[in-house]
């Protein structure tokens, strides 16, 4: 009798849900969240190097970005390229710094967006002679920007999946060279 009173009165002490509430929906548990704005973001970077033929330079790639509709922010990525040719073989590895500002609008679970970047990328390029003992390295400095689309989905809460990409330009010898920049990744807004 005891036991009985016993588990009666845990019973009561214990919080319970009423049987027609049901379990939580997952709709509940992966609700994206109202959003702040501060979005952090970083991937997988693909572009076509700085200086090299027609290449891929892979890396990666980070940005912070704040702000409503008009937003600002910094992006960073570093990235690296090799041909080679029955000469020479080449490694040219790109670190591009920009400053963001963005125009963006919130549709459903998504953000979409256009970015410009402005800033420096340092090229740095080692070329290596086959079968000798020749090595030349050289390093730049020069100016650049992109203009990337982009699209931030919330999967799962504040998590997010960031697709961007877009034209980019940098300044060599005087001389405008176009190329492309792109990302894939995860994103954070808290």
């Amino acid at each position: 009798m005891r036991r009985i009173a016993l588990a009666l009165l845990l019973v009561g002490l214990c919080p319970a849900r009423a049987r027609g509430d049901g379990p939580p929906l997952v709709a509940d548990v992966a609700r994206a969240p109202s959003g702040g704005d501060l979005t952090v973001d970083g991937g997988l970077f693909l572009a076509l190097p700085t200086t090299l033929g027609p290449s891929l330079s892979t890396g990666f790639g980070l940005g912070v970005l704040r702000g409503g509709t008009f937003a600002w922010g910094a992006r960073a990525s570093w990235s690296t390229a090799t041909e080679s040719s029955i000469a020479w073989t080449v490694t040219q590895w790109d670190l591009r710094l920009r400053v963001d500002g963005a125009v963006q609008h919130r549709i459903g679970r998504a953000r979409v967006g256009l970015r410009l970047g402005l800033g420096p990328t340092l090229v740095h390029e080692t070329r290596d002679r086959n079968q000798a003992t020749l090595e030349t390295t050289d390093s730049a400095f020069l100016p650049a920007g992109e203009l990337e689309a982009f699209v931030a989905l919330h999967v799962l809460g504040p998590w997010l999946c960031v697709l961007s990409g877009g034209p980019s330009a940098v300044i060599d010898s005087g001389a405008l060279h176009a190329g492309w920049v792109s990302l894939i990744g995860v994103g954070w807004q808290p």
